[in-house]
Order: structure tokens, then C-alpha cells, then sequence
């Protein structure tokens, strides 16, 4: 009951931003414990406790589930990625001193050097952007783990604009041992270059305002205890847990976890996040229902935001995402040496299985044993897409799913193919994006 009275907290939270009325970081090992359970629910206005009672129920948020949080990471590990391996020989001492060695060297940067920011200490380079306390773990990955956070920015607007829109943190901080030097070399180039541009356009006299269809990556930081994270905001949950969630509640297989029009928005908005990646040269090279955040919104359903693409280089992906002639590298053992195969049209292949996940609330190829799946994908064989779905959804998971990537649609393509078959988001789209001044990075018909 904790995790659900924390929910129902925070869900008052949102309410006042919606009325419009808007410790220091040390080591990540000793989290705060979860808040105690109280004998009642607050008290909240008949809309919003509809919400709390809507997303406290199974088919909506993994956080409250019945599993424990290690629990949910145990289940996890069978969806997490691929990463290169790198050797290290340094002692936790040495790699604390390395790290910080490389931060400094990335704060001087002449021009995303600010997007490196220290809590709770200044180096010599930028003075502390604030304070950090470290709340619990609530997820865990390959590469790193995930902590809730509060952030005590040093300048109180910075604050004042937390509480006005409501937004809480979450730390993604790489696991013990991990050295800054190998880290950085994962990064793809189009995130800092977009971080440059992002706060030139921040310090424009006329800034202008974007849609955000990808997880946004506040800065990087070093902890006192030497390992490297990055803040990001918090969203509600990641689609594979929303997806096993709603999973629990079907009993027919008719029909998949989501409506027709909540399916067609979710597949639309991963298509967008993609759109804007590609359109700055980031290829994801791991897209799954996993990697996809979600915020629930009281009227208008869900909201996804296309995540952990800021590591993208250092992962070879998640075995039954990849596409056929990333499982031929894998299966020659030639796939580190062959980093050309992963493109924006091995993303498209991943992007049709994550959209098989959306349809039908199944992993692709469930039931395959060990890596038998391997032989099946490289002679052309496909998940079996239900007979419910539409057929020109079914034309686009196959488009996606072409052996050859040159056959593969782009997601330029991709999203302008939902915008023109789908009811619901031809009538929504000019209202989701009526304040947006400038939409260079996505092209639709009619807008």
C-alpha cells in the first residue's frame, strides 16, 4: 500500500499544477526507504480520484502492481539489451579518479560543456547546479539502474518551474565500475549536438516551443562516489509494463491489450520519437515496448515518449528485436565488427515488433526456445499477426519486416501513413500540435 499512497500523493501533485497553482547526491548504494503507509486516502477532487482509482488498478501501473520492485527486475532481465563489452582492470579508486579526470574535460567543453552539471559539489570548472536526495530503485537495466529523485536546484525559478508543471526526476546511474572514457564513446553525436542547440534556443529572445515525443535528458552528472548518471524526468511507467498489465485483464484472444484508436495513437507517437531521433542522425539500435515511456493523462489516454537512446552506440540490441542481418552478425560472431548494420532501417524492423507488442500484447516469436528463433528470422519467417488487426496495419508491420532493409518504409513515412488511415489521430493531430511553431523535424499532409 505504500507504492499506492505515494501514487495518490503525487496525483495531488498534479492536480494543483492542473488548478493552475502551480541530502546531497553520495553514493547510489543506500536508497531512502519507501514512505509508510497511511490509514486513508486523502481526500481528492471527483475527477482526480477517478484517475488515482484508475491507475491503481492492474492495467495501468506497474509501480503498484503486486510484484515487489525486485521482483519486476528479476522479469525484466529477459528483455534487457546487448551491450559491448569493454576491459577494465581498474580498481574502484582508479576508475573514480579517471571519471572525474573525463568529466572535467567534458564541463570544458566549448559548446555542450553546461549539459555536465555536479550536485551537492563544485569542481573547477562550473559551480553545483543544487542538491540531490536519492530516493528508492524502482528499475534496473544492463547498464544501469534507475532511482527516484528529488532535485533542490540552486536557483529557486528553477524550482518554481518543478512545481508549476509538475515534473520529478529520475536518476539513471551506470552501474559500479563503469568508466566514464568507455561511456562516453556510446553517446551518439546527434544527442549533445540537439543539447547545444536546445539551450541556445532556451537563451533566444524568442525561444520556440516543440512536442516532445522522446525522453528528455536533463544534463549529466558525477556523483561524490565516482559513477556517472544522467537526470531525466520522470514519465509513469515503461509500455512493456503497461502492456503486461492490461494483459492480465483479457480474457479472449480476440482482441489485444489496447482499443483500436489507443493502439493507433501508441504506435503513432514511438513512430514520432523515431521521426525526431533520425531526424538528428541517432539510430536507437534497441526499440522495444521496454525502451518506451508512458504518461497517463486524466481524459486523453496515453502519452509515449521514445527512451534510453542516449547510450545507443554501446548496445547491439535485445535478441528478438533485431533484425534479420543483425542476427546473421550475431549468429557469425562478426557483429562487433560490423557496426554499419545497425541503421535507421533496422530501427523501422524493430519499430514493426514493437508495434506487434501494442497489437497484441506479446512478445514476438513468445514461446521460441533459447535462440532457436535466430535460424527462423533469417529464412523470412515473421510473427503471425492476428486476423482483428487492420489490414493496413498489417501491410506496415510487414513493410517494416522486409529481409531487405532498403524495402523498409522510413519513419517519415511511417508517420505520415498512420496520419492518413487513421480516424482518430487525422481529427487530433492539428489540436495536439496547434501551439507548435515550428515542426521541421516531422512533415505531415495538411498541417
Amino acid at each position: 500500500m505504500g507504492n499506492t499512497n505515494s501514487f495518490v500523493r503525487h496525483l495531488q501533485d498534479v492536480f494543483s499544477v492542473w488548478m493552475g497553482r502551480s541530502s546531497e547526491a553520495g553514493d547510489v548504494a543506500g536508497s531512502a526507504a519507501e514512505d509508510a503507509a497511511s490509514s486513508s486516502s486523502p481526500q481528492l477532487p471527483a475527477y482526480l480520484a477517478q484517475l488515482s482509482a484508475y491507475v491503481t488498478q492492474p492495467n495501468l501501473v506497474g509501480e503498484v502492481g503486486s510484484e515487489s520492485v525486485e521482483q519486476q527486475i528479476e522479469q525484466s532481465k529477459s528483455h534487457w539489451s546487448q551491450l559491448t563489452e569493454f576491459d577494465s582492470d581498474f580498481s574502484d579508486e582508479n576508475v573514480k579518479a579517471d571519471n572525474m579526470k573525463v568529466f572535467l574535460a567534458l564541463q570544458s567543453h566549448p559548446r555542450w560543456g553546461m549539459f555536465f552539471q555536479t550536485f551537492g559539489y563544485d569542481t573547477k570548472v562550473f559551480w553545483s547546479s543544487g542538491r540531490l536526495t536519492i530516493g528508492h530503485k524502482f528499475a534496473e537495466g544492463g547498464q544501469a539502474e534507475l532511482f527516484s529523485t528529488k532535485v533542490y536546484w540552486s536557483k529557486s525559478e528553477d524550482n518554481e518551474r518543478d512545481r508549476q508543471y509538475g515534473r520529478e526526476w529520475v536518476l539513471k546511474v551506470f552501474k559500479k565500475g563503469t568508466r566514464l572514457r568507455h561511456l562516453q564513446c556510446q553517446w551518439p553525436c546527434g544527442m549533445l549536438k540537439f543539447k547545444e542547440e536546445e539551450m541556445a534556443n532556451w537563451k533566444s529572445s524568442t525561444p520556440k516551443r516543440y512536442p516532445r515525443f522522446f525522453c528528455s535528458v536533463d544534463c549529466g552528472t558525477l556523483l561524490k562516489g565516482g559513477r556517472f548518471a544522467f537526470l531525466m524526468k520522470k514519465e509513469h511507467l515503461d509500455l512493456r509494463r503497461l502492456i503486461d498489465d492490461k494483459m492480465k485483464l483479457i480474457s479472449t484472444t480476440n482482441s489485444g491489450p489496447f482499443s483500436k484508436c489507443d493502439a493507433e495513437e501508441l504506435m503513432f507517437d514511438v513512430a514520432l520519437g523515431m521521426s525526431w531521433l533520425h531526424n538528428r542522425d541517432i539510430v536507437h539500435r534497441d526499440l522495444k515496448a521496454s525502451n518506451v515511456l508512458v504518461k497517463v493523462h486524466v481524459h486523453s489516454g496515453f502519452q509515449c515518449f521514445v527512451a534510453d537512446y542516449e547510450c545507443s552506440i554501446g548496445v547491439v540490441g535485445t535478441g528478438l528485436f533485431r533484425a534479420p542481418e543483425i542476427l546473421e552478425a550475431c549468429r557469425d560472431d562478426s557483429v562487433s565488427k560490423r557496426p554499419e548494420l545497425f541503421t535507421m532501417a533496422s530501427d523501422a524492423y524493430s519499430y514493426g515488433m514493437t508495434c506487434y507488442e501494442i497489437l497484441t500484447g506479446k512478445l514476438p516469436f513468445d514461446g521460441h526456445l533459447g535462440n532457436d528463433y535466430v535460424d527462423v528470422v533469417i529464412s523470412g519467417k515473421r510473427p503471425e499477426v492476428p486476423k482483428y488487426v487492420e489490414e493496413w496495419v498489417h501491410k506496415l508491420l510487414s513493410d517494416c519486416w522486409q529481409h531487405d532493409p532498403a524495402k523498409r518504409p522510413s519513419f517519415g513515412e511511417i508517420v505520415n501513413l498512420i496520419y492518413s488511415n487513421s480516424f482518430r489521430i487525422g481529427r487530433s493531430i492539428k489540436s495536439r500540435f496547434y501551439r507548435v511553431e515550428k515542426m521541421d523535424w516531422i512533415k505531415l499532409e495538411g498541417l
